[in-house]
């Protein structure tokens, strides 16, 4: 049987970002060990007890596209 690696979708981790915290509600928040980034700003950590996907606290808000005013006003 012939393996192939897959391509690691998302940025790659830089040392000085391993860890992240992601706020789940008012007053609960998750840290652990980055897995993986996404392009739109969010982090995928993992917390021990499976992997959770969010925006990272402290990370500052995320530029959007020009055309996103364009269409707030139609959701």
């Amino acid at each position: 049987m012939i393996r192939f690696r897959l391509a690691a979708v998302g940025r790659a981790v830089t040392p000085l970002q391993r860890y992240a915290t992601i706020a789940l509600s008012a007053h609960q928040s998750v840290q652990g060990p980055v897995l993986r980034r996404y392009h739109d700003g969010r982090v995928m950590i993992d917390t021990g007890s499976g992997p959770v996907t969010g925006r990272p606290l402290g990370a500052g808000q995320v530029n959007a596209p020009v055309w996103s005013p364009l269409f707030a006003g139609m959701i």
